[in-house]
């Protein structure tokens, strides 16, 4: 009855024929020779540009469920058709591709696959996913599941089913539900989602190939409506452990927006998706805490209610324990054991910022516009802000490293000029401003340096985005605005609105220029000389033009220090 069903919505019809598997680069030595590799930097946004090997290798590697669910669902919801996925082809079913690991790497099927298996990773996706699974509770998550697959029945539509438990992280095609009474493993169930599971295999009787089968009963996700219990029997093994799957830990994710799957996409991408959606993401952030145990979590949410993160905004995943997702306003996290090498991770949909301390930080603060820190002893800090394509109007330029050293504290606050650097002492602060060159169309440039392996097979190239890098540092005693003149190089800027211009030479900024510059000139030509932390850049320092800041400069500065003093 139910596979009798299935194929009345489309089992046979409109999904893969061929079996959801795993796929890998061989090494990152050889990333530049995949070709789906390339398209993903090419297309990626500027957050996952961060290590985005590794992002790549976490989304495919244990497989194409999620490409392969999604395509399902938007060539049978009429989005496109299969022809657009493999021209020639009538139905899903009748394409074909190389699944064979060491062959598949150039197959254009699998490019489109990996295409849509990547949208996980993109950042609206991705905090959607997690605000959903962290903040609806079992009963309110397969709720929802059955108001979502009683209305695609309605409508024949698919829609997408994730599933997370302790060994299990899956996505497979909901297809529709059907009313009943099964008993599986002693307990019963009235409800049935029947799905399209790629890992649903098969030998094909005329061909002997191992095939996907589709839908079959035991890999249909079964619903008590009263007690909100469910069980896939494919996955569900009591003689390992009763909660092995869809226990308490059991978590499914389930959507249904057409427009917000293929947002940006591949084939006939969407522009937009659904504004409810849109005002969530807007609101969700994700933050991952090193040292967690040794901290506190303060929120402000957007509704002005303050509340403790460690136990409302809940560990995405348990096995992980150390990422908390919430709608916030802004948060606070309190290192409340002055632990070492404490910091956070963040990221919204817009902004990320990354930190390293040699040392403690005690509070940890972050809003949408700034980010700050205190310390009660004198800490080394690295701080990264990473911003997204349209989220800033004062540069092209994608990411900013400050680091340095303070006793106190340190504030980075982002504003339409630029961002405003401060300390309560002094801003002493190392620069580095990354830009990422895009072309006409926003494509990443990438750049290739070839291998030096002897055997020919294994040659191949490391691929790279291609990127334009400054360096710099500086030293303000007040707070001091960095930003870009029309060419896109550093400029810094004081006063109340931020509108003097630091001038080269007055490397303190405090709008003098005077014998305490050279002084700080030949401290960071000392420190420079030695491989230690330097606190002036070639900006403001570097006064004769030679590309370097040394003695020379600091015989400058005092001569045109004498000179302004007989005017």
């Amino acid at each position: 009855m139910k596979l009798k069903r299935a194929n009345e919505l489309g089992n046979w019809t409109d999904r893969f024929k061929f079996y959801n598997g795993r796929y890998s680069l061989r090494s990152e030595k050889w990333c530049g020779n995949d070709v789906n590799y390339v398209e993903y930097l090419q297309n990626t946004s500027n957050i996952q540009l961060i290590n985005p090997l590794e992002r790549f290798n976490a989304c495919t590697k244990s497989g194409r469920c999620c490409g392969m669910s999604l395509l399902s669902m938007l060539v049978h919801n009429g989005v496109f058709s299969s022809s657009d996925i493999q021209e020639g082809t009538e139905k899903l079913i009748d394409v074909n591709c190389n699944t064979l690991l060491s062959e598949c790497q150039d197959d254009p099927v699998m490019s489109k696959i990996l295409a849509y298996q990547l949208r996980q990773d993109k950042i609206d996706f991705n905090l959607l996913m997690k605000w959903s699974l962290s903040h609806y509770n079992k009963s309110e998550q397969v709720d929802y599941l059955l108001e979502t697959a009683k209305k695609a029945n309605q409508n024949g539509k698919y829609f997408l089913l994730a599933y997370h438990d302790t060994n299990l992280w899956h996505a497979v095609t909901g297809i529709g539900i059907m009313d009943g009474e099964w008993e599986w493993y002693g307990k019963k169930y009235d409800k049935c989602i029947l799905t399209i599971d790629t890992n649903v295999l098969h030998e094909d009787e005329e061909t002997s190939d191992i095939v996907s089968y589709g839908c079959t009963e035991n890999a249909c996700l079964f619903v008590n409506s009263e007690t909100k219990e469910v069980c896939i029997p494919f996955y569900f093994d009591p003689e390992q452990s009763a909660d092995m799957i869809c226990g308490e830990d059991f978590k499914v994710f389930t959507l249904d927006d057409d427009n917000f799957v293929n947002y940006k996409e591949k084939i006939n991408p969407s522009d937009s998706y659904d504004t409810k959606i849109s005002d969530i993401i807007l609101d969700i952030s994700s933050v991952t805490v090193k040292n967690e145990n040794k901290c506190d979590i303060t929120v402000t949410d957007i509704d002005n209610t303050i509340y403790d993160g460690i136990s409302e905004c809940k560990a995405v995943f348990p096995n992980d324990g150390d990422e908390y997702v919430m709608r916030e306003k802004d948060f606070k996290v309190q290192n409340t054991e002055n632990a070492e090498d404490f910091g956070i991770n963040f990221i919204d949909i817009n902004h990320a910022v990354y930190t390293d301390f040699k040392g403690a930080a005690n509070n940890i603060f972050y809003n949408s516009d700034e980010f700050n820190f205190d310390v009660s002893a004198p800490t080394d800090y690295n701080v990264s802000m990473v911003f997204e394509e349209g989220s800033y109007n004062f540069t092209p330029h994608y990411r900013f490293d400050f680091s340095g050293n303070t006793d106190n504290d340190f504030k980075a606050v982002q504003t339409d000029k630029g961002i405003i650097l401060s300390s309560s002492d002094k801003v002493k602060c190392q620069v580095k401003v990354n830009d990422i060159i895009r072309d006409e169309q926003g494509l990443v440039s990438l750049s290739y340096t070839e291998t030096k392996e002897e055997d020919e097979a294994l040659k191949g190239y490391i691929v790279s985005p291609e990127e334009k890098i400054q360096k710099d540092a500086v030293t303000a005693v007040g707070n001091v605005l960095l930003t870009f003149d029309e060419n896109g190089s550093l400029k810094y800027y004081t006063g109340e609105n931020f509108d003097t211009e630091v001038q080269k030479g007055d490397v303190n900024c405090d709008g003098f220029i005077d014998a305490v510059d050279a002084t700080l000139v030949l401290e960071a030509y000392a420190a420079n000389s030695t491989d230690k932390s330097a606190y002036v850049g070639k900006t403001l320092g570097d006064c004769n033009g030679d590309d370097f800041v040394d003695a020379n400069d600091a015989s400058y500065i005092l001569e045109k220090y004498a000179e302004l003093s007989t005017k």
